[in-house]
Formats: structure tokens, sequence, C-alpha cells
């Protein structure tokens, strides 16, 4: 893994920031603190005028900021860019780290779309053949010789915006956005304008500059060869450009936007509201953890909504795929904003105990990295191992289900980081589902759980 892999992208920490003074000052973003890690999809969204875009051109250095920290990965110099107090010639180097999708294109209307293009080219070192990295940037926009409906068309390579329709404009703004392969991309409702299927050619585009999508994934995308114009889809021509992006992953995107068609394809979604975060939720781990649940008979009687209540509680803000970073940790216990959401242990250690009773302290467990082994003694019988269990495993939840001590020992077998469910929240979600534990446990029991 490259030195900047394994560096955040971005970073922002304490940001607030006011439109005026005096009386009329107004607050517009409230103690702002988020990290992106390199190919993240984040997408975040909210009411108008909750300051969305205002962070957005603070991170950008479009707008001077007041308060707090921004920070921008310099993957050629090895270091983050701090932009506090940052002059204007050294904003202009940190613009140039950034590829920009703005709501209203900004093109340059003296320019054709192949002249806005290039012109952003110039601020990169020139590749092998930059007019073909042009041209098949804007086909695969849809905007070259073939249609979505794989056939032939007039290609707007050297029409000027006020010839082009307002998706048409937008479509170039990516394509002059993206050319360059930026490392980080801030787009403001970069899919407001378009039609189902240039939003997902640009969804599906960014999400492959930030990371590497199977074959199987991307064909499941392909259009039926029946299928209408206005049915979304790529069409089998645009997966070759796709795939000849194989080295080139890791650019980060923050997406403004309140286009649900694109939600599901984030990695994270961040919702703000007057001002603050309010949520910040990474969607494959909620999904990892739901997907855990769903998978327990006991976190399976309850409903869907309970069943994300309680996945949320215990979020780390992490993909399961990637190791915690050390300063989540202290003492054993893993934090998300200054609140304890999970443990980790080391090979050996004891997370349970057989016979220990449960109290208000006492947790159950989602096994998020590592595995443990289980081991329970009936009568005078020696102990003896009944199971390994590894990531998305579910223990400890029949001791607090039935208020009875632990059935089992677990022992850590490896290096272990866990999600803790803690009792409080076994109790909000008893009294919402006992009906249904009851006939569970009439029918099946807990004797194969811990």
């Amino acid at each position: 893994m490259s030195s900047d892999a394994i560096q955040p992208v971005l970073r922002i920490t304490g940001v607030n920031h006011t439109f005026g003074s005096g009386e009329t000052a107004a607050r517009v973003l409230v103690d702002i603190n988020l990290v992106v890690l390199p190919g993240e999809v984040v997408i975040m969204g909210g009411p108008s005028g909750c300051g969305k875009t205002t962070l957005l051109t603070l991170i950008g250095g479009l707008r001077k900021l007041q308060q707090g920290q921004i920070e921008i990965w310099d993957a050629d110099a090895g270091m983050h860019r701090q932009l506090l107090g940052l002059g204007e010639a050294d904003l202009v180097r940190v613009r140039r780290l950034i590829g920009f999708i703005f709501q209203r294109h900004n093109l340059f209307d003296s320019l054709t779309a192949m002249q806005n293009i290039r012109m952003a080219q110039r601020l990169k070192p020139p590749t092998e053949n930059p007019v073909e990295d042009a041209r098949r940037m804007l086909r695969y926009l849809l905007l070259g010789e073939t249609n979505i409906q794989s056939e032939p068309q007039l290609p707007k390579f050297d029409y000027k915006p006020a010839g082009l329709s307002g998706g048409q404009r937008q479509r170039v703004a990516v394509a002059r956005a993206l050319v360059n392969r930026p490392k980080l991309v801030l787009a403001d409702e970069p899919t407001a304008a378009l039609d189902a299927n240039s939003a997902l050619a640009t969804i599906t585009l960014l999400r492959r500059l930030a990371t590497e999508v199977p074959d199987a994934e991307l064909e499941q995308l392909v259009r039926r060869p029946e299928a209408r114009a206005d049915e979304e889809g790529l069409a089998a021509w645009q997966l070759p450009f796709l795939r000849d992006l194989a080295r080139e992953t890791g650019t980060t995107s923050l997406i403004v936007t309140h286009d649900n068609k694109i939600m599901n394809r984030a990695d994270r979604i961040v919702q703000m509201d007057k001002g603050r975060i309010v949520s910040n939720v990474v969607v494959a781990e909620r999904r990892f953890v739901l997907e855990a649940l769903r998978a327990n008979v006991a976190f399976a009687a309850i409903m869907p909504e309970e069943q994300q209540h309680v996945a949320d509680g215990i979020l780390m803000g992490l993909n399961p795929k990637l190791p915690l970073p050390p300063e989540q940790v202290r003492d054993g216990l893993i934090y998300k904003d200054q609140v304890c959401v999970g443990e980790v242990h080391a090979p050996g250690s004891i997370v349970i105990r057989q016979g220990d009773g449960v109290n208000d302290r006492s947790k159950a467990y989602i096994i998020r990295r590592g595995e443990v082994e289980v081991w329970r003694q009936e009568g005078d019988d020696e102990p003896r191992m009944i199971r390994v269990m590894g990531p998305q495993a579910v223990f400890g939840h029949v001791a607090l289900l039935k208020d009875a001590p632990r059935n089992a020992t677990v022992r850590a077998r490896t290096d272990l980081e866990l999600y803790g469910i803690d009792r409080k929240t076994f109790n909000d979600y008893m009294r919402v589902s006992r009906p249904f534990l009851t006939e569970i446990e009439a029918h099946l029991g807990w004797v194969k759980t811990i």
C-alpha cells in the first residue's frame, strides 16, 4: 500500500463559520468534524440552507476559513496542506489537488467542450495522449458518436456551452473535473440536471476512480438490448473505459446532493442540519452490522427499524475491511465521538466467562475483525471447545435476554475487534420485542446460542 493510501484525504477539525457580523451575524457551520479516507464516495445531505455548500466551498479553498482547521492530503509533497491562514498563492496550489463539479457547471462560454477539458488538462503534466483522454471521457458520458442505445449520434466535442442542453453542459463539467484523475473531488449537486443514464454513468465513474469494482457488478448495470432510452443502465460499450481505469483508483469524492438515485451507491452518508453534522454513517459498516443482526435468531425477531436503531448505536465510522486507527482505541476500548462502541482483545484473553452473572455493564458482541473460541463445561466434565466464530458472529446475547449467568466462555483466538451492545440497548429492545422473543424461546430455545 502506498504511503498516501493510509492517510486521510480530508480532515476537518472544529470548523465554525459565520456570515455577517455583530447583531446580524448568522452562524452557518457549528463545530464540524469529519475525516474522509482514500477511495471513499461520501454523500452529504440535509435540508436547503443547512450549510452543505458553504462547507464544500471552504474545503475547496473558495471561501476563507475563519475558525478550525481543514487539511487536504498532497500526495506529491507527502504531507497535509492546512487551509487556515493560507495566502492566495498557496490556496491555488490546494485547488489544483481538487476536481470541482459545480451545480452551475461554470464552463467557459467562449470555449468548446473539448477546449474546456483541454484547459483543465494543462494544470497537470501531460499524459501520453491528452486529446484522446478527453475524447474518451466525453464519449463515456454520452457526448460522443454513440448514444445510450448504441446508436450513432452527432458528437458534441466542438459545441460551445450555448449549443448544449443543461444536462450536456453538466456532463462536460463532470469530464473536466475528472479528466486529471484528482485524488479529491468536490461535487455540488452533480447529477441534478442529468437523466438517469447519465447520472448512473457519473456515479459509477466516481466509484470506479475510488476503488476496484468487480466486473460482475459492472455487468449487472448493463442495459437490456430492448430497453427504452429512459431506462436506467450503462451501455455495454461504456464498460471498457471503466475497466481501463484499473490502475487509477484512490479518488475520494465528497458529493452534496438531494438525488436519492445515487444515495445507495455511496460509501458514507453524512447528514447535516442547522449547520451541524447530525449523522455520519459508513454504508458498508451499517450493512455489515445489520447483516450480523439479521442472521441471529434473537435480533432477526425485531422490526427493521429497531434493527437499524441497534446497529447505528454501535457503529465505529469505518469500513469493517479497514483496521481501526490507533486514536480510536484507548485502554482496550474503541471510541467514536468520545462514546465507547466496542472493545479490542489480544489473543488468549477472555471476553466473557461461563458462570459469570450479568449486570448493567454487561454486553453482547458482534465480531468486527478476528476470531474467538467458544468453550463450554458441562457438570464436572472438562471444558471443551464447541466452536470457532469469526466476523459478523454475534455472541453474549442469551445471558442478557434471559438475565441469567453466561452459558459459555469466549476467548480471543486472534487479535480481536468487537462491537459492543450494552445492557440498556437490550432493555430498550426487549420492551419493544418481548412477544417475539418469547415465541422464539418457546419454539427454538437458546441451546445453540451463546
